[in-house]
């Protein structure tokens, strides 16, 4: 389904912390290879870099990050939701993937691990939506 594909990982950044930020690029880097190696396809996420360049507290650097994932995104054929929850950068993305008319889907975990499922359309999936906190970066 995916194989020789470049795939856009779309997972959570924002945290209360420092700690909780570095915690969750170091699953958007577990995500590039599990999702590389299980599906056959190229994988990119910019924040599982960015970060160490570009601080998410700081408004006019998170719409940098935020424009270069865009980018990055454009260069991709699909974007895969990794994770639980939504964020509001996560939801920009994925609205802008549909937008674009790129293929969406959500890895699915706990009994079927490894599962994705195609999200045809926002409604599908607007109930993960997560607002962050006024101290989390939005």
């Amino acid at each position: 389904m995916l194989k020789g594909k470049r795939a856009y990982i779309c997972s959570p950044l924002s945290a209360k912390t420092r700690e909780e930020r570095l915690y969750n690029m170091g699953l958007a880097k577990a995500y590039l290879d599990t999702v590389r190696e299980v599906f056959h396809c190229r994988t990119y996420a910019s924040h599982a870099y960015l970060p160490l360049m570009l601080d998410d507290t700081i408004p006019e650097e998170r719409k940098l990050a935020l424009s270069i994932g865009k980018q990055l995104l454009d260069f991709c054929d699909v974007l895969i939701i990794c994770g639980g929850r939504i964020s509001s950068g996560m939801e920009g993305e994925i609205r802008y993937a549909h937008d674009t008319g790129k293929e969406v889907y959500w890895l699915e975990g706990g009994r079927d691990p490894f599962q994705l499922r195609k999200i045809k359309n926002w409604k599908e999936i607007e109930y993960a939506v997560q607002i962050p906190e006024n101290h989390i970066s939005e």
